[in-house]
């Protein structure tokens, strides 16, 4: 069998087959926790729960077929969420489709984007499945080069020295995956004003953007009112809500654009599932309370991982302000495995390892402090406390 090119350079994510030997070591009694995936640990709102079990019983709708860009009262529900909490005025006939989750969106948008060999600019450390969607789309990944030293924050001046007459698109991920960077809103408005005057889409992935922390706050290039046909903005109702496991996102762009997506969208899913979509809409009617119920806790746990990184001193975390990981430097890296692996096998804590968003970054390690119970995310920071501890005295 012949696979293409596009295909089989692909790589999958590392955290898959990690999480296949966690699942292995779970079933052999091994007491082991994740702080790997990026999800929360608190589950979706009663009120949402409550929405989708009355219709369950009483619309036959839910079980059907919906429309290809979404039913309408989510898209207007999202609408009048955007125009108030993003700044973003779109219109929920024309300029808003609802996806299986934003990675499903990321991967619309590239389809409905990209011609073979186009270039897309995604800045390096990058989220992984964004990587692998530009190749299957028969395009070209470059890298915007960031650094440690600064915050991972991204500049003008680092796409500048990256784009070409073939860059389609540059990618802009705040807060970041897998930095947590917050990315400051001036900048953001610059890049996506070079943008446009260049006919470069700016992609803004925001599905981390109720999670910010400090004095940092989440902008939407979409609210920039003289370029906002320029900008494809996605989101995702899975973190913000507790909700991964429902699959549900969304894109916004101009109405051309859509009327183009949604071939895709299609040709590759039909539509998002109805039972979500009631789902997501039941969410957003508490969006302004549920998404901030949950802050002082992953402020704590932030603090706790911080905590637990400034004392051990083969760890370094130059601070960043979002979403539900630490973006952590290693000095010290096992002869005979990767690091991530090594503290799996032998402590039972599942990290990803900074190899997966690039291969520069594989004395890196991806930490979430999000996706465990309390008490087992502290117990996992007591073992890997304890793990380089060991390590340190080898």
């Amino acid at each position: 069998m012949t696979i293409p090119d596009r295909v089989r350079s692909v790589v999958m994510p590392p955290i898959d087959a990690l999480n296949s030997r966690m699942a292995e070591l779970l079933a052999q009694g091994c007491d082991v926790t994740s702080l790997g995936q990026s999800v929360p640990f608190f589950g979706p709102p009663e009120e949402m729960l409550d929405a989708v079990s009355e219709r369950l019983r009483s619309s036959p709708r839910i079980h059907v077929y919906g429309p290809d860009a979404g039913i309408p009262e989510l898209r207007e529900a999202l609408s009048d969420k955007l125009a108030r909490f993003n700044g973003i005025a779109a219109d929920p006939v024309s300029q808003i489709m609802i996806t299986p989750g934003s990675n499903q969106a990321f991967m619309v948008a590239m389809l409905t984007l990209l011609n073979p060999g186009d270039e897309v600019a995604i800045a390096a450390p990058y989220y992984f499945n964004h990587h692998m969607a530009i190749e299957l789309a028969g395009g070209r990944v470059v890298e915007i080069p960031l650094s440690e030293e600064d915050g991972f924050q991204m500049h003008l001046s680092d796409i500048k020295q990256v784009i070409t007459s073939r860059t389609k698109s540059i990618v802009v991920t705040s807060p970041n995956n897998p930095t947590g960077t917050v990315y400051d809103p001036a900048e953001i408005e610059r890049i996506a004003k070079f943008a446009a005057d260049r006919g470069i889409y700016l992609i803004s992935d925001e599905a981390y953007e109720t999670f910010c922390f400090e004095d940092s706050t989440p902008f939407s290039p979409g609210s920039i009112s003289e370029i906002a046909d320029n900008v494809i903005t996605l989101g995702s109702f899975s973190k913000t809500f507790g909700m991964t496991g429902w699959r549900v996102g969304y894109i916004v762009g101009n109405s051309e654009f859509l009327r183009q997506a949604v071939k895709v969208q299609d040709a590759t899913a039909i539509c998002a599932a109805i039972v979500s979509q009631v789902a997501a809409t039941a969410a957003l009617e508490v969006f302004d309370t549920f998404t901030f119920s949950h802050a002082q806790e992953l402020e704590d746990r932030r603090s706790l991982l911080a905590d637990t990184i400034d004392a051990i001193p083969a760890l370094n975390w130059e601070r960043t302000s979002g979403a539900l990981f630490a973006f952590v430097r290693s000095d010290f890296q096992p002869t005979k495995r990767e690091l991530s692996w090594d503290i799996l096998e032998t402590s039972g804590v599942l990290t990803v390892p900074g190899s997966a968003f690039g291969e520069k970054w594989s004395n890196y390690l991806r930490i979430s402090y999000g996706c465990s119970p309390r008490e087992r995310y502290e117990s996992a920071l007591d073992k890997l406390r304890g793990y380089f501890e060991i390590s340190k005295s080898k």
